[in-house]
């Protein structure tokens, strides 16, 4: 790290931090965390990630079974198939607080516990009942995952550091919404919906146990924050949440407005499975690479170029709704593709948030992503309620979706840059000198 020579802050790979951040990313003794992250916590944070990924979207290809074997109708199918986030997200802030008060690796791995078991009683399910307090359970041993990779690695990493390791936990984790869908299309239909649930079950509960024998202590929050700590707030970052707030409109296609649009403008003979896979296909490869580009680009860069390419592509699925075929799967891949900023929002909100209040403000900015994608399926719902030529509601849905995406994107952009964390990236040998030069005068 550097001294930038005039304001007193320090400077990390393109992030200003005040000297309170930058010792509080580092352990007693000067002990860099960084080797423990990458040969322990790193892949039990993977690893719980791809299951909170998997049971996102898992009740898709098990739900329709369980339903027919129960008997169920429509409206508890929709009730299952909404308890789940349900909780999820209710449970964003208390979890933030627990992680404040307690660290991530118990309360982590005691709620992935609790989600290991509503799996298990989802396979053991004989009605309605059993089955919906088993998806509750199973949201809420999935809610602390993100969050605490999120809260975790910012807590013992510099924040450049941190953007990276968690775009890498978010890239390998989302192999789990892949693993969700055809293979666990072909494992229903040769072993049972049961089956499935019951190898979810013991995936998840053996992801817990890696996750409290891997997961190091969490420095406390409390303890460490110095008095100037105390006297900050999060009201600096109100500029992240009209961001927050459109982060998952791409997933909201993904996941329910997709398969209406192509259907309803391009034909019913379209093959949907094929389209949300390749949909999810494009978003897995876009984390994937994610990391390798965050080493050479700076974060809120990226960030940027994410929504203009956003709103350039809502732009022009509102101008032709109907045009090419290929081109509308391009722009719902690429709207979708766009969530994967997530991990580096957090992150630079992380580098602001005052250490005795970072899991509660994650909690806050993630349940603003939740309810984004409420309000988006309200509004989206509402259009298509209007009774219009299928071209012209969707020309409306995509038109909204472009000014949402805008004005997020403003008002990121505009933020006086000394009210922002990321600074733009210096030379590399420029870097690294003044690395040299500040350990050789004692700056840090």
């Amino acid at each position: 790290m550097r001294d930038d020579g005039s304001s007193g802050r320090d400077v990390s790979n393109g992030l200003i931090l005040p000297h309170s951040d930058k010792k509080a990313a580092r352990p007693p003794g000067g002990r860099s965390y960084e080797a423990e992250m990458t040969a322990t916590s790193l892949p039990a944070l993977s690893a719980a990630f791809l299951m909170s990924m998997y049971f996102r979207s898992y009740f898709g290809v098990v739900g329709p079974a369980l339903t027919a074997e129960l008997g169920l109708s429509p409206q508890q199918y929709g009730w299952l198939a909404s308890a789940f986030f349900a909780s999820f997200s209710i449970l964003q802030i208390p979890v933030g607080m627990s992680f404040d008060r307690w660290g991530v690796r118990f309360p982590m791995a005691a709620m992935m516990a609790c989600g290991a078991a509503g799996a298990a009683l989802i396979a053991l399910t004989p009605g309605y009942q059993a089955a919906i307090m088993g998806q509750i359970l199973i949201g809420f041993g999935c809610a602390p995952i993100f969050m605490g990779v999120l809260f975790y690695v910012g807590r013992t990493n510099s924040p450049a550091k941190a953007g990276q390791l968690a775009a890498t936990v978010s890239g390998i984790g989302s192999m789990g919404a892949l693993i969700s869908a055809s293979p666990l299309s072909w494992f229903v239909e040769v072993f049972g919906w049961r089956s499935a649930c019951w190898a979810a079950a013991s995936a998840m509960a053996a992801s817990a146990i890696a996750v409290c024998v891997a997961l190091g202590k969490t420095p406390s929050a409390a303890s460490e924050a110095p008095a100037a700590e105390h006297r900050r707030s999060i009201v600096p970052l109100l500029y992240l949440v009209p961001i927050c707030m459109t982060l998952s409109l791409g997933g909201t296609f993904r996941n329910a407005w997709a398969a209406p649009y192509v259907t309803s403008v391009f034909g019913t003979h379209t093959a949907i499975g094929e389209i949300l896979t390749a949909i999810s296909i494009v978003g897995i490869v876009t984390s994937v690479v994610l990391p390798a580009v965050l080493a050479r680009v700076e974060g809120r860069r990226i960030v940027i170029f994410a929504y203009v390419a956003g709103v350039i592509c809502a732009v022009m699925l509102s101008a032709g709704p109907d045009g090419s075929f290929p081109a509308a799967c391009a722009g719902l891949s690429l709207l979708y593709a766009m969530g994967n900023v997530h991990p580096l929002i957090m992150t630079e909100a992380q580098a602001r948030i005052p250490s005795h209040m970072r899991g509660i403000a994650l909690g806050v900015l993630n349940t603003l992503v939740f309810l984004g994608v409420s309000v988006a399926s309200v509004v989206f719902g509402q259009i298509a309620g209007l009774s219009l030529a299928p071209t012209t509601t969707y020309r409306l849905i995509f038109a909204a979706t472009g000014l949402a995406l805008a004005i997020a994107l403003l008002s990121y952009v505009i933020v006086p840059r000394s009210d922002r964390t990321p600074r733009a990236h210096t030379d590399n040998s420029r870097q690294d000198a003044a690395t040299q030069a500040n350990s050789v005068t004692g700056s840090d």
